[in-house]
């Protein structure tokens, strides 16, 4: 196949990826791109090394995208308990009744929410820092810390 054609494809293949943002099909028309150009500088008419080359290339470029450029966000949303334990915030409300409890807000959200009820073993005043030790069905378990 004639290299203009490789390039062509990989043009709108590349272009197609504005049409449809998945992120897989640029590296499909980036391999194509570099078929056009291998095919140019060696002279090959050979469809089936064209073809072998745009498939080995189109999956080296999309296994290096997922292996080592993307990069992933990670939330504590949906996350075990291990993934919030020392966490801490302020306590902005605090009960003084016989089990000490209240309300601790977080500057960045745990689990969805930047404040949550919390329960203690000790007692806590308003404006203490607190830290997550561990989780007791709806509400936070914390320390002084």
């Amino acid at each position: 196949m004639e290299p203009w054609i490789w390039i062509t494809a990989g043009i709108i293949l590349s272009v197609l990826e504005i049409v449809i943002p998945s992120f897989t099909i640029i590296w499909f028309g980036l391999a194509a791109i570099v078929v056009g150009i291998l095919s140019f500088i060696i002279r090959t008419d050979s469809l089936a090394l064209q073809l072998a080359l745009w498939a080995v290339l189109s999956g080296l470029f999309t296994y290096g995208w997922f292996r080592f450029f993307r990069q992933e966000t990670k939330t504590l949303s949906g996350q075990s308990k291990e993934a919030i334990i020392g966490k801490s915030g302020i306590i902005v409300k605090a009960n003084g009744t016989t089990f000490p409890g209240g309300i601790i807000r977080f500057p960045i959200a745990v689990l969805g929410s930047d404040e949550w009820s919390y329960i203690s073993e000790e007692q806590l005043q308003l404006g203490d820092r607190g830290v997550i030790v561990d989780i007791a069905g709806d509400k936070l378990v914390v320390k002084k810390g």
